[in-house]
């Protein structure tokens, strides 16, 4: 009976197969199970003259096979398997060294030498002190937290918070990819961004407790009660939210993570691990065989000596003894033989087996072992010549790609504190106006107007470069002395040298050297002459005290005598007036009186219009007193009544053109009532538009309401 049932089951396989070539019904399962069959034949049948084969198909030879077989994710348009290779990745990155030391240097190394650099040196200032310091946003910091999330799970995601009273950004922050949407649009350049709102703002919004939070969040923003949902995305301005992704798929919307090309070498080093842990424990807990008894040759006897139950448990309960004890022991007869069950094990030696994987993984970022640690004997570098490009150029991207997501910051700023770019003519300033392509809204019509262009400084990072920086100074001090005209700031880009503050200590170097070496040849003169040895005429004539004549204070510097002009000698128009003229004396004032006779008139305020008044101060004195600058001025970014000022135009141009969408705040449902009454939703809300908290800053565009004429006024003032 048995051998007629396998045999029906055969048959009944084999028709399934045949069905399923011909492709009859075919299901994923059965599929699966063609790909992977294995035919088996019981010995009776084999008895019987059946096939001796055992096993008849191959593994399938699909490319995605082993992918799928352990688990890897590989399909990168599915969100789930994103997220999961991002928390690997993480993972990795906190975990293993080699890993963690090439992510923190790609995102440390290329900010070295990272400063601002502005023909404006007050823009300059401007921008230093709202990106780069602490007080600001702090970019020293924020863009290795932008580097570190870029070369682990493959893109940042950097959200602004702009304060458009002040025209300065509040705060930079990165948000988690796994809450983000990205959703391409067919009209728009860049995609649509949505997010998950913050889990406590979801809970503050579902509870409404605290009230006086609750309170505060909907009179500020009352559009977020729509999206207080787990699974409601809000859509977020292009402006306050950029996408950073690593670019290794061209037709993926989502960047993907630069370790993926180590996954399969992480996944066999883990392999390793455990078989070097497998091998460990064997060692640590070994398995012992103990053998009890004796043959009668073995005790000279007839008789064996064959062990009882009762001595199998006193031996077991004198061994469990012996291994609990601090201090070990068993004293037992010939009769008991104890060895490992595996014999004796040694670790085994894996170390190529780690370099070769180790390699790989460095392969990942471009490195290498005798890059990081040098060549050893029979080793050359010309291998490293090709990796030493590809750094170089990895790197280098990176750093474009950070400084177009600054710029896209910076531009936004400048529109709003209206930093118009400008050339000199005449020594006077004119603003740059460029051409953009305007489309309205309305109509669809397409046309070229003009703008003023804004002027920001420019990002520098040092050049990567893994050269000899010694052979790079070498070419440029060539080409200095062969007449190009290469600046010391220049040539000081790639060291650790403020230039201005360099040049402020060798002058005051050389005042200082300048005190002293007249100290010094003061205390020579001092000490020849107290010796009564002779003195050099040079310090003769600089310390030797001179007789003052009598007219001269002790404190002044001698002056050369005044000549007295003589009367009949000297010409005419060089002697002084001695005495008012009668037109000095008929002099009309300004307020159309006659001025009497051996009188002065009066200084007419310079508030009524007139032109006599002349001020205490004496021409010289003028001369030296501060004048109003005829450049544009430039606030602080610390003054905040300032910035208020500098922003205000560009809320009004906004608050004319592009006039806040206003929302009210979802009405709570009610459980009690019967029938749920329909909320009606929005338009804005239902048109996905970013508004309120993720609209983004209303007045870029504004520029282009601005005048020449008005830029040009301002610029001269």
């Amino acid at each position: 009976m048995p051998e007629d049932k396998t045999e029906a089951a055969l048959s009944r396989m084999s028709r399934l197969f045949r069905r399923a070539s011909r492709g009859e019904n075919e299901t994923p399962e059965m599929s699966e199970m063609r790909a992977n069959r294995r035919i088996r034949r019981t010995a009776s049948e084999v008895g019987r003259g059946g096939p001796s084969v055992n096993f008849a198909t191959a593994r399938p030879r699909d490319p995605l096979f082993y992918w799928r077989q352990n688990n890897m994710p590989f399909q990168f348009d599915d969100p789930a398997q994103m997220a999961k290779m991002r928390a690997y990745c993480r993972l990795v990155y906190a975990s293993h060294p080699v890993v963690g030391s090439c992510v923190d240097i790609y995102s440390k190394y290329p900010l070295l030498g990272m400063k601002m650099s502005c023909k404006d040196e007050r823009l300059t200032d401007f921008y230093t002190q709202h990106f780069l310091e602490e007080e600001g946003l702090n970019y020293n910091k924020f863009l290795v937290d932008i580097g570190r999330e870029y070369w682990t799970v493959g893109e940042a995601w950097p959200l602004g918070t702009f304060n458009e009273p002040l025209g300065v950004w509040d705060d930079e922050e990165l948000l988690n990819p796994d809450d983000v949407e990205v959703q391409p649009s067919p009209f728009l350049r860049d995609p649509r961004f949505l997010i998950r709102l913050p889990t406590e703002m979801r809970e503050l919004i579902r509870t409404r407790q605290p009230a006086w939070e609750f309170q505060k969040l909907m009179e500020a923003y009352p559009e977020l009660t729509y999206y207080a949902d787990d699974n409601q995305l809000m859509p977020v301005s292009n402006i306050l939210l950029r996408q950073l992704k690593f670019e290794a798929d061209t037709f993926n919307k989502r960047g993907v993570p630069l370790l993926y090309r180590a996954m399969r070498s992480l996944m066999q080093e883990e392999m390793l691990n455990a078989a070097v842990d497998s091998v460990a424990d064997r060692l640590y807990t070994p398995l012992i065989l103990a053998k009890l008894g004796a043959s009668a040759s073995d005790l000279g006897t007839s008789m064996p000596w064959i062990p009882t139950q009762d001595d199998l448990a006193d031996f077991e309960e004198a061994v469990d003894l012996a291994l609990a004890g601090d201090f070990r022991i068993i004293m037992t007869h010939f009769g008991v033989d104890m060895e490992p069950v595996l014999g004796k094990e040694d670790v085994p030696d894996l170390t190529p087996d780690f370099d070769r994987i180790e390699g790989r993984i460095l392969q990942t970022f471009g490195l290498s072992k005798t890059m990081l640690a040098g060549a050893s004997s029979g080793e050359t570098y010309a291998a490293d010549a090709l990796n030493r490009d590809l750094v170089t150029q990895m790197l280098t991207n990176y750093q474009q790609l950070l400084n177009r997501h600054y710029r896209q910051r910076a531009l936004v700023v400048a529109e709003a504190q209206e930093h118009f770019d400008y050339e000199e003519r005449g020594g006077k300033r004119y603003v740059k106006m460029e051409e953009i392509l305007e489309i309205d809204e309305e109509s669809g019509e397409e046309r070229i107007v003009e703008q003023p262009k804004l002027l920001i400084p420019e990002l520098q990072f040092r050049t990567m470069s893994l050269q000899d920086e010694a052979a790079q100074t070498e070419f440029f001090e060539a080409l200095r002395e062969a007449g190009v005209p290469i600046s010391m700031r220049t040539r000081l880009h790639n060291v650790q040298i403020d230039f201005d503050d360099e040049i402020e200590k060798s002058r005051d170097e050389a005042v200082d050297l300048a005190i002293a070496e007249q100290e010094t040849r003061k205390a020579i003169y001092i000490a020849l002459k107290d010796k009564g040895l002779p003195i050099p005429q040079d310090l003769r004539t600089d310390f030797q005290p001179r007789a003052l004549p009598e007219s001269q204070d002790p404190g002044q510097m001698p002056t050369a005598p005044l000549r007295i002009p003589i009367m009949g000698l000297d010409p005419v128009g060089s002697q002084p007036t001695l005495a008012p003229t009668v037109q000095d004396l008929q002099t009309t004032p300004a307020d159309g009186g006659v001025v009497e006779p051996g009188s002065v008139p009066e200084p007419v305020d310079a508030d009524e219009g007139g032109e006599g008044y002349r001020p205490d101060e004496s021409d010289e004195m003028r001369s030296d007193m501060p004048k109003k600058s005829s450049k544009p001025t430039y606030t602080p970014i610390g003054d905040v009544t300032g910035l208020v000022q500098n922003a205000e135009r560009m809320r009004a141009l906004a608050d004319r053109h592009k006039p806040k969408v206003k929302v009210s705040a979802k009405p709570e449902s009610k459980p009690e009532a019967e029938e749920a009454e329909e909320i009606e939703i929005p338009e804005a809300v239902q048109r996905k538009e970013p508004i309120g908290l993720y609209g983004g800053p209303r007045h870029v565009g504004m520029r282009r309401h601005v005048t020449e004429d008005e830029i040009n006024k301002e610029l001269q003032v």
